[in-house]
Parts: C-alpha cells; sequence; structure tokens
C-alpha cells in the first residue's frame, strides 16, 4: 500500500483544518486507507466499529484544528499517532454501558476477607469442625455414594427424584408409573440405607 506524499498531504491538511471543504473530501480519499490499516491492527476486536473511528479521527481534526504543527511532523503521521488513538477511546466510550466506569475510574475498594484467618493460627485439635467438614457428614457422604452403588436404576430415580424435591405424584408422573410403586421404591431406599 502506497503512503501519500507527505508535503501534499500536510497541504491538504492545513487547508482542510482553515476550513476548505474540497480539500477535506481529498484529505479523507488520501488518508482512509492507512487510517483504517492502522485501526485493524490496533483494534481488533473493534471490527464492526472500524469506519465509526475513521468518522470519529476526522471530527477530532476539525475540532481541534491547531494541534497540527507541520514542524513537528508529517500531518499522516499526526493522525495515526495522535488523532487515531484518542478516536479509539472515544468509541470505545461510546459503546461502553451506560453507567459502567472504566478501570481509571473505578475506585479502590477496600477488599475484606471472606474467612479471615486467626493470627497465631489455633492448633488442628482445638477447632470445632461442623457442616460439610465435620465427621458425621462425610460419614453420610460416603453413605449416600454406597447407596448409589448399590442401588439399581429405579431406585436411583427415585433418589433423584428425592434430592430434586419432587412430591410423590410428581415423581409418579415423570417416571410413568403408579404412586404406590414409588412408594414401594423409597421403602426399598430405606432399607438399602439401614444395610449401609
Amino acid at each position: 500500500m502506497s503512503e501519500p506524499d507527505d508535503s501534499t498531504l500536510n497541504q491538504t491538511l492545513a487547508s482542510f483544518l482553515d476550513g476548505d471543504t474540497r480539500a477535506g473530501a481529498i484529505l479523507f480519499a488520501k488518508t482512509k486507507k492507512p487510517i483504517l490499516a492502522v485501526v485493524r491492527a490496533r483494534v481488533p476486536d473493534l471490527r464492526n466499529d472500524h469506519d465509526d473511528i475513521v468518522s470519529e479521527v476526522f471530527v477530532l481534526m476539525m475540532e481541534s484544528s491547531a494541534r497540527f504543527d507541520p514542524a513537528r511532523g508529517s500531518a499522516l503521521s499526526y493522525i495515526k499517532a495522535v488523532l487515531v488513538p484518542e478516536a479509539i477511546r472515544r468509541v470505545r466510550a461510546k459503546s461502553a454501558r451506560p453507567g459502567s466506569k472504566t478501570r481509571r475510574a473505578a475506585p479502590k475498594v477496600e477488599v475484606t476477607p471472606t474467612f479471615p484467618m486467626l493470627d497465631p493460627a489455633p492448633e488442628p485439635e482445638s477447632v470445632p469442625i461442623a457442616g460439610y467438614g465435620s465427621a458425621e457428614a462425610m460419614e453420610a457422604a460416603c453413605d449416600a455414594h454406597l447407596i448409589w452403588l448399590r442401588a439399581p436404576p429405579p431406585i436411583r430415580l427415585t433418589i433423584v427424584g428425592l434430592m430434586d424435591g419432587q412430591s410423590l405424584i410428581d415423581m409418579a408422573t415423570e417416571m410413568k408409573i403408579d404412586r404406590f410403586k414409588v412408594a414401594r421404591r423409597i421403602k426399598a431406599l430405606r432399607q438399602f440405607a439401614n444395610a449401609a
């Protein structure tokens, strides 16, 4: 891709910034492809917004006409280095959810630990164990696993129905059997539990 001549592009940009609309059309035709190439390379995640970014570059040119200084560099380098990043920021800000904050604007919140550690740590034997980590819960989990392994498929269906909180009628409807048969399966399940 051939880049436009710097001297004519500098003059065209200066004319456009002075208010010449024909120079704006020429500038757009000469710089659209190089700007799109830079945008595609920098923000592949904004694939659907590339044309918006190019338009935003030209809006920025009109808004900040005094920023361009031909003594500091070419018009194309000014557009690529100064205007394109600003246009990308503007388009990202427009596409952000209303009310959301950017990473820079998000306030730092002090996080309190969910499970604070005691200092010094207590002896393992002195810590009371309750809930899922208790010996009773572990034993019950092992018993439930043993019952599940030994149970035939119809009893497993009954276990699943009980775990889901279904009523006798719901389980009977789902399994397409009589509710009295479901009651007999629950009785068999109790026998499995007592045997374990």
